[in-house]
This record gives structure tokens, C-alpha cells and sequence, in this order.
């Protein structure tokens, strides 16, 4: 559910900033893995649908996100298997902590058409 709120607040900022004499063909973004690729690409062919980005590509690249765990002192780059629903989970010790919702996803760039 996540992936579709990044995803609407990013196709409502494209719209609002979106330039009506050039078509919008894709959209080149990174996000954090606390998001799927495959989820975002989805949602944004839904929100997109009958709007003047439709048709247009979502392209996503990793966002790395670094963390150090507050238990164990532990650095890493979290990945889709340290995800637990709404927490991020360290890989070293087990301790959650939380996902920041609504940060992880931006926008690298816009290609367009016509």
C-alpha cells in the first residue's frame, strides 16, 4: 500500500508541473527497497490511466539506504529481505525499527516527447 501512496503523490507532482505541449514518454526514478520495483511500476500504469501520462514508462533504480541499528551498532544497506511489513528488521541482531513512510522515492528524471 506504501508503494501506491509514493506513487500518487509522484504522478500528482508530475501532473501539476507537467508541460501540456510535450508528452511525457518516461519517468525515471529511484527508490529505497522498502518499495517494489514491480508494486510502483504497477500503481503508476493505475494513476496514470486516462491522464496525460498515460502511456508513459516508470523507470526504477535502487536508492540505497543506509542504516546503522540502534541495539547492536550494526551498519547496513537494507534490502527487500529486511522488511517486515511497516519495520525495517537489522539483519544482525533482529532489532526493528521503523520504515519511514512517504521518503525513499525520487525523481531522477523526465524524458518527453513531441
Amino acid at each position: 500500500m506504501h508503494d501506491y501512496h509514493a506513487i500518487k503523490a509522484l504522478v500528482a507532482r508530475l501532473l501539476r508541473d507537467a508541460d501540456p505541449a510535450q508528452d511525457v514518454a518516461e519517468v525515471r526514478v529511484r527508490a529505497s527497497p522498502i518499495y517494489s520495483a514491480a508494486a510502483l511500476r504497477q500503481a503508476y500504469g493505475v494513476l496514470t490511466a486516462g491522464t496525460p501520462l498515460a502511456g508513459s514508462r516508470l523507470e526504477v533504480e535502487d536508492l540505497p539506504d543506509r542504516r546503522e541499528c540502534a541495539r547492536c551498532g550494526s551498519a547496513y544497506a537494507v534490502s527487500p529481505e529486511d522488511i517486515a511489513g511497516h519495520l525495517v528488521v537489522c539483519p544482525h541482531c533482529g532489532e526493528p525499527s521503523p520504515r519511514e513512510v512517504g521518503t525513499g522515492v525520487e525523481i531522477v528524471g523526465v524524458t518527453r516527447g513531441g
